[in-house]
């Protein structure tokens, strides 16, 4: 299976009692790594800037088995997120943030082709990207969208725009999607007066045929129109949550291809999805995220380590 992602790629800074660490980050640069760690083939469209910090985002991504698609090597300076973790885990963040993403090639361009051709299974974006450059986004969903299952991830933050303006470009993406997710954080903030059912119910009526609500030691919540299953977080030492979210969208999408419903003509087989096949889906997702909540920093699993955690604790993998 064929992924690919467009989003920002950024530096994760933190501070220890052991001083300043730096990690590689941005929501869909940690899918698109968690996916290539996943035995998946992944193109990341992104801006690493340049400099040391692009060479460590670089090399991780590379390492993972992930290419840069052309461009993503600009001028700018790496964008950086200042990661303030409290002691539930949760992390708050300050960003740098310099993004310039290669654009999708004109329709009917060699390049065009070369891109068709790849025939990726899924699309995936979201996060910061959306709000900075959303009209490079909709170019590669409407590039990509005859032959790829769109995913989408809003990852709210603070300071994206005036609430209203966030919210309706939330919405605009999620109309162009077929698989959204999101955390009950993102619910709160986009919703805060609307139950998270009453949210699920309005997204799925807007044309994705799955949504997914990470809770995290709450578990996550997967549904389609016709389905709704929860699946319980297993039991780790949380380090801290940064990328759980991320992990889960790897997992989710992995999960996902591993039953065929990714790609061309999959729609009607996402809507009929049988409880079995969402719990199966939602626990190997969720077991994604329980790994990387136990490290520090956005470190997704391998296939092996999540197929061993998977079956550590029974939970049942697509």
């Amino acid at each position: 299976m064929t992924c690919f992602v467009v989003g920002e790629s950024l530096v994760d800074v933190f501070e220890t009692e052991e001083g300043t660490v730096e990690l590689p980050g941005g929501a869909p640069y940690n899918v698109a790594r968690g996916l290539a760690l996943l035995g998946r083939k992944v193109n990341l469209a992104t801006d690493i800037g340049s400099g040391p910090r692009a060479s460590v985002l670089k090399e991780t991504l590379t390492k993972s088995g992930a290419k840069l698609w052309p461009g993503s090597e600009t001028d700018n300076p790496t964008s950086s997120a200042r990661a303030t973790v409290g002691s539930d885990g949760q992390g708050t963040y300050e960003f740098d943030l310099h993004f310039t993403p290669p654009v999708a090639p004109v329709p009917g361009t060699e390049e065009a082709r070369q891109l068709v051709s790849l025939s990726p299974s899924i699309l995936h974006t979201g996060s910061l990207a959306v709000h900075v450059a959303p009209e490079v986004m909709r170019g590669w969903i409407h590039a990509l969208s005859d032959v790829s299952t769109i995913s989408y991830d809003p990852n709210y933050r603070e300071g994206l725009g005036p609430h209203d303006q966030v919210l309706e470009r939330t919405e605009e993406f999620i109309r162009l999607s077929d698989v959204v997710k999101a955390s009950q954080a993102d619910l709160r903030a986009l919703y805060p007066t609307m139950s998270q059912q009453a949210v699920i119910s309005r997204w799925l009526s807007m044309g994705p045929q799955l949504v997914a609500i990470t809770g995290g030691s709450e578990g996550a919540v997967v549904a389609t129109e016709n389905v709704q299953v929860r699946s319980t977080t297993p039991p780790v030492t949380v380090v801290d949550q940064v990328g759980a979210g991320d992990a889960f969208m790897s997992g989710l999408i992995d999960a996902l291809g591993r039953t065929s419903m990714l790609g061309v003509g999959s729609r009607e087989s996402r809507r009929r999805l049988s409880e079995r096949q969402l719990t199966s889906i939602a626990g190997y997702a969720n077991a994604g995220a329980a790994i990387t909540v136990s490290r520090r920093g956005a470190v997704p699993p391998t296939r092996d380590e999540l197929l061993d955690f998977v079956s550590s604790y029974s939970v049942v993998s697509s």
